[in-house]
């Protein structure tokens, strides 16, 4: 699968009114936080409504808008797919990486929206929201649920946390 078909796989479950009022609720949100906290807090604000956002819309798309199985499917062997990739399955580099990249906007909005968090509270967040999705998908038979896809959500939250502190010392 590559990842435009995961994307697209991951998007097409969600609703379009669901962009559209999300879309629509944070461009509202950024106006007035801005008009009547100015730009600093306004922007701090509109991070925290922009990651509410987005974690719906990951529920969304891995959870509650997508079909259920008539079975459960897992795996709960850590690091399963490297295993699988090194015996050929190369679809699963894309889906490893996709993992990762879904979680950046996670850790770079925590980082933007509570400026104080360390990055241990920032992992242990992104680890917690990633286990809460994949238990969700085990129990109500919606996608497949495994322990590489916590390990490589949790990476992509800390890759989004680095990329703040990045930004944040570059502007210093």
């Amino acid at each position: 699968m590559t990842i435009r078909e995961y994307t697209s796989c991951l998007l097409e479950s969600v609703p379009q009114a669901f962009f559209e009022g999300t879309a629509s609720i944070l461009i509202v949100c950024l106006v007035v936080f801005v008009a009547f906290k100015g730009w600093r807090r306004g922007v701090r604000y509109t991070a925290v409504v922009a990651l509410v956002e987005y974690i719906a819309l990951l529920y969304g798309s891995t959870v509650i808008f997508r079909e259920a199985r008539e079975e459960r499917t897992y795996d709960f062997s850590p690091f399963w797919s490297y295993f699988a990739i090194s015996e050929g399955r190369t679809d699963l580099i894309a889906e490893n990486i996709m993992n990762a990249v879904v979680f950046i906007p996670v850790g770079f909005l925590l980082s933007v929206g509570f400026k104080n968090l360390s990055w241990w509270m920032v992992l242990l967040i992104g680890c917690c929201l990633s286990l809460s999705i994949e238990t969700m998908q085990f129990l109500l038979m919606r996608g497949f649920a495994e322990v590489d896809d916590v390990m490589h959500n949790t990476l992509g939250c800390m890759i989004g946390y680095g990329a703040y502190r990045l930004v944040v010392g570059m502007r210093r």
